[in-house]
This record gives C-alpha cells, sequence and structure tokens, in this order.
C-alpha cells in the first residue's frame, strides 16, 4: 500500500523533531552537568615540587605591582584588597591559571575548608565564578587567618611566593631573593580598595616575635594534601626563625644580616647596605602616614554623627604603639650599622644621608638639604604636609610622637611644641 505524500511529510517531519529534541537534551546534559553544580574550578594538576618551583618563578616574574590596576586583565582588574588579602590573592590566582586545588581553612567554622570545589557560584560562568571567589576569599580571611594556612621555614629557605606575616597587623609577598640574599618584597594595606601593591627592595620591617606560638615570621602555603596535618609535619617546616630572632634580642639588622648571609651568594658593600636601609626606613615612616590618615579620617567621620570618643575596639584599630616602637627600633638599628661604619667611603651619597641623619650636632643646611631631597615623611594623605626624617628620628628619641588615634595630626607626629593631654579615654 503506497503512503500518501500528506503522510510522507509528516514521518519525516517527526524524524526531524525527534533529531532536534535528541539535541536539546543532550545539551541541557552538558549544560546541567557544567553549570548547575559547577566549581570556581575543576582542579587538574597536584601541588608538588615541581609546581612549587613553577609558582616561584610566577611570581618573581608575574607577580608585579600593577597586577590589580591592569585593565588588560579584566579577571582581576580593580579587585579590591587589603595587606592578607594580597597574600592569600597570590596564590589563589597561580592556582587557577594552572587549574591547581586552592585549600584554605575555614576562619568561620573549624575543621572545616575553603576551597575551589565550591558551588555557591554555580550559575556564573568560570571567570565571574572566580572573582566572585577571591571575594569570598578576602572577607573571610585575615592576617590572623595566615597563622593556620602557612607554616614556619627555615631562613635559608626562604623562596619567592613565600610571605611574611604579623597577625592582626601586617604582611607581606616575597617576590625575589638578590644576589646579595635580600628578600625584596610587595604588599597593600588597609581599608580594602583596588590599588597598586607597593614593592620594597629590603626585608619586611618585622622580626619574628611570637617565640611561644610560632604564629609569625617567614612562612609557607600548606599544599592543599596537607591542609589537615599539624604544622610541625608540612615539609620544610622550621622553628629556627624565632630562636635566632631571641638571640640577637630581635635587632632587625642583625636577624636581616643573618637572612642575607644565608641566602646570598656577594655581600654588600657597607655603603650599600646603609642605602638599602635608608631606602627601607623611608617607606617604612611614610607608610605611618597611611595609618595615620586613617585613624584621623575615622575621627572625622565618628565625631560627624556626634561621638566624640572611639570604643576600645576602634582604638586598637588606629592607634599604632606597635607600629610606632618598631619605628623607633628601627632608626636605632640603622645607627648602629652607621656608626660602625662611618668612616667607609664617607663621601658617598648614603653615608653623607646618615651621618646627618644621625649626627648629635646640627647639621649644615647644604647637608639638611640633601637629606631632604632624599626623604620627607608626608604627614598626611592628599597633602603637602612633611616633616624631614631627622625631626622625625628626634621626636621618637624624645617621646613626642602620639600613638593615640584621637591625637591632632601634629601630635601624631610629634611636631607639636605642647605635651599632649588626651580627652578620651585611652587603651
Amino acid at each position: 500500500m503506497q503512503v500518501p505524500i500528506l503522510y510522507k511529510d509528516f514521518y519525516n517531519m517527526k524524524g526531524v523533531i525527534y533529531f532536534y529534541l535528541k539535541v536539546l537534551l543532550s545539551f541541557l546534559l552538558v549544560f546541567l552537568s557544567t553549570s548547575s553544580n559547577a566549581m570556581v574550578w575543576k582542579s587538574e594538576n597536584s601541588w608538588n615540587a615541581v609546581w612549587e618551583k613553577r609558582y616561584q618563578h610566577w611570581v618573581k616574574n608575574n607577580w608585579t605591582e600593577d597586577f590589580f590596576m591592569n585593565e588588560k586583565k579584566p579577571l582581576y582588574y580593580k579587585f579590591a584588597h587589603d595587606c592578607a588579602d594580597a597574600v592569600y590573592a597570590m596564590r589563589l590566582v597561580f592556582s587557577y591559571e594552572n587549574k591547581l586545588p586552592f585549600v584554605i581553612h575555614d576562619p568561620r567554622k573549624p575543621g572545616k575548608t575553603i576551597s575551589n570545589g565550591k558551588t555557591r557560584w554555580d550559575k556564573y560562568p568560570e571567570e565571574k565564578r572566580v572573582r566572585k571567589f577571591m571575594e569570598y576569599v578576602a572577607n573571610m580571611t585575615s592576617t590572623k587567618s595566615l597563622a593556620r594556612d602557612t607554616y614556619p621555614i627555615a631562613l635559608d629557605d626562604i623562596k619567592p611566593g613565600d610571605i611574611y606575616a604579623a597577625p592582626g597587623v601586617h604582611s607581606y609577598q616575597i617576590v625575589n631573593i638578590t644576589e646579595y640574599g635580600v628578600a625584596e618584597v610587595m604588599s597593600s594595606t588597609t581599608p580594602k580598595a583596588p590599588r597598586f601593591l607597593d614593592r620594597i627592595p629590603s626585608f619586611p620591617f618585622y622580626v619574628p616575635e611570637d617565640y611561644k606560638n610560632k604564629t609569625d615570621g617567614y612562612r609557607r602555603f600548606i599544599q592543599p594534601q596537607n591542609i589537615r596535618k599539624s604544622l610541625k609535619k608540612q615539609p620544610g617546616y622550621s622553628e629556627e626563625q624565632y630562636q635566632i630572632a631571641k638571640g640577637v634580642n630581635y635587632d632587625y639588622v642583625r636577624f636581616t644580616d643573618i637572612i642575607a648571609s644565608a641566602l646570598g651568594n656577594k655581600t654588600e658593600a657597607p655603603d650599600e647596605k646603609t642605602l638599602r636601609l635608608m631606602i627601607a626606613m623611608c617607606m617604612y615612616a611614610n607608610d605611618r602616614s597611611v595609618y595615620v590618615y586613617e585613624a584621623l579620617y575615622h575621627l572625622q567621620e565618628m565625631r560627624k554623627k556626634g561621638r566624640k570618643c572611639m570604643t576600645r575596639r576602634e582604638y586598637d584599630n588606629y592607634s599604632t604603639p606597635s607600629r610606632d616602637r618598631r619605628l623607633k627600633a628601627f632608626f636605632n638599628a640603622v645607627k648602629n650599622h652607621y656608626d660602625k661604619n662611618a668612616k667607609y667611603k664617607p663621601w658617598t651619597q648614603p653615608q653623607r644621608w646618615a651621618k646627618t641623619l644621625f649626627s648629635v650636632t646640627p647639621p649644615r643646611p647644604d647637608e639638611v638639604k640633601e637629606l631632604n631631597n632624599f626623604c620627607m615623611v608626608q604627614m598626611s594623605l592628599g597633602e603637602k604636609y612633611f616633616i624631614p626624617l631627622r625631626d622625625l628620628r628626634q621626636n621618637l628619641a624624645a617621646g613626642k610622637v602620639i600613638s593615640d588615634p584621637h591625637a591632632p595630626l601634629e601630635y601624631r607626629w610629634g611636631a607639636q611644641r605642647t605635651a599632649y593631654k588626651p580627652k578620651c579615654k585611652t587603651y
């Protein structure tokens, strides 16, 4: 029996419809499997010694000051960060770009972890998921959480990609080891904001002090497969830095000299070291202006709302006693270095700067001008308001620099003529 033309068309159309339904179903299955439960990214490699070396090379060559301010990298462009966020992001970005696992402890849920396996952003495309994950990690972590996600290492084992952590205070990314054994660093600051990272041709401005708990100091990220192991069982774990720091009475210059001798293949000449220390001191002193500005801005905003004095927590957040003690100790340590080497090439520029900075007798006007051309300390961000480095050193020595965040700007830098009388409670 011959099928009428009309029925032939119907059967052909039915086959076409069936074919397209089959294709659509296959597409939906693929979409659902890759989207509805999509991880931030799928791990295709595993951390090992080879990947750690690649990570070190990547940090040295690719982790740059403009990493979050480069429009050619839209995924990372204008990512808001503070010092700890930048540290975590360094490890996270490399993990993502090389499809390695990223796993850290969840600070809010003991025994739980945060990883690239999270699926809470599965409705977004991959790059959006990664950006959301970066922001999530930044909001969940801090300099304090670094103590659990990293572990202390031997001083002669410091590599690019390692970090320095001072929990509750600051953290640095180590980005290079010079031929002189200097661990160069980059860092961000507070509050969270899109910004360029600061690169400093010097060691972190800290000496590990937590001899008891070992939460600070030079550290390395825990590999994901070892996240459940105790810190002491991590490869390369070492407590020597705490013993060495205690042995040199936490003297910054003596401590960093030990690191340099362990890591370097050349020895700095005294004037070269003077130059490095003077640059570091200038940058550290200017870094204080950020903290002073933040305190004064917070105080201004607070008083607009009718509140005169900070709470204990606010006071702790915005006061600078530990930073000011370290700055004073830094000046003293550099002075000790200069005193021992004052006769070494005294005509060189770094030696002349140091002589002017530490001279007991008033230096000549031309010497003061030379030092001021090298370094002036900005007292307030966004303003042309500076204090000479020599004046700041003298103010610190005289106990005139005020750490109280309620104090007016001049008092914060010791540039006042009268004694500071606090009107709010200090903590």
